[in-house]
């Protein structure tokens, strides 16, 4: 089969299209024929080597959308009942230290088999799942978002920051959205937009709303100094306010917070890690994500552009784009 494999990491460029044998299962694993993978920024920080721990020879990709070709159970034995299931799945060490979906095919564990939403693409679930997965593990699990809190999410175009807009509403939350520009840009009914206009632009619009010192949530999926101490500002000071951090671009990681804000408001901060599920909750969630689509609670992604897998090139760009943040629509890799 044909894969996207980097020998060595440091760049893009080391990044090339490989003929590779294709996977051979084991009792308990599944086939999958990628129709598209999504393309995330951990994919480009593991072929970059900032990530210490991904290992090499590798293939790159955590995402995938496709169909079962092949399944055995625990003795080895086929599951018919699979074979040809249209599933989707992201996450675990799929492109760290173990083969990922750039490719042809890639096996998964049978147990983690997820059927994607019917009413998305593969295209449009590849390109969903890790962002997803990110939002919803830092509004359940890390910020326990409720029914009337007020919740500021810096980056809400992003990918993570509109589905945890979505998750916010779904639970019942007050969603304060911050965009770089409002230019060509129709935010959704359920949030109220700010638009960074000044370094006090969040505290200003806030206040205008009557809700200093009454925000519960901060979620920053931006990275960026002087929006979150703006943030900061408005937060609840009686010890109740929860910060999740998920971004931090500068290079050496540092990252300046102003902590007379923070300790007088007796904030707790926390850091979101998409690896803190295990597989089977993964599975949990990319199924509970995938009835919610059909049936109409969630939206999925309006657009999604397809990047062929033998043109390196384009590739290599979109990996740039989604690490500098250059691109407002999602790409998959279509092998």
């Amino acid at each position: 089969m044909q894969a996207l494999r980097f020998e060595k990491t440091g760049s893009f460029d080391n990044l090339a299209l490989s003929n590779v044998e294709t996977p051979s299962l084991t009792p308990g694993e599944a086939l999958i024929r990628v129709r598209a993978a999504g393309i995330n920024g951990s994919d480009a920080a593991a072929v970059l080597g900032t990530l210490p721990f991904v290992t090499t020879p590798r293939i790159s990709g955590r995402d995938f959308s496709g169909e079962v070709v092949e399944a055995l159970d625990g003795s080895g034995a086929p599951l018919q009942e699979w074979v040809g299931a249209e599933v989707w799945g992201t996450g675990s060490d799929r492109g760290f230290t173990s083969d990922g979906t750039f490719a042809e095919f890639v096996k998964v564990p049978v147990s983690v088999l997820s059927r994607k939403p019917k009413e998305l693409s593969h295209n449009e679930a590849a390109s969903i799942t890790l962002p997803w997965l990110c939002a919803w593990i830092t509004v359940n699990t890390l910020a326990g978002v409720k029914k009337g809190d007020n919740v500021i999410i810096i980056g809400a175009r992003g990918g993570i920051g509109s589905a945890a807009a979505q998750i916010c509403r779904d639970r019942g939350a007050r969603i304060f959205g911050t965009y770089t520009s409002l230019a060509n840009v129709i935010p959704p009914s359920y949030v109220t937009p700010i638009e960074l206009t000044s370094d006090t632009a969040i505290r200003d619009a806030i206040s205008k709303e009557g809700l200093q010192n009454k925000v519960d949530v901060l979620l920053d999926c931006a990275g960026y100094e002087r929006p979150f101490n703006d943030a900061l500002f408005t937060m609840t000071p009686v010890g109740t306010g929860r910060v999740i951090v998920m971004a931090a671009h500068a290079k050496d990681g540092m990252f300046p917070i102003n902590l007379r804000t923070f300790y007088t408001k007796a904030l707790t901060l926390k850091g979101m890690k998409s690896s803190i599920l295990n597989s089977e909750g993964v599975k949990a969630f990319l199924d509970e994500l995938a009835s919610k689509i059909d049936s109409g609670v969630f939206e999925g992604p309006k657009a999604v552009k397809t990047v062929e897998m033998n043109d390196i090139g384009a590739v290599r760009n979109a990996l740039g784009e989604i690490l500098t943040r250059s691109a407002h629509v999602r790409s998959v890799i279509v092998p």
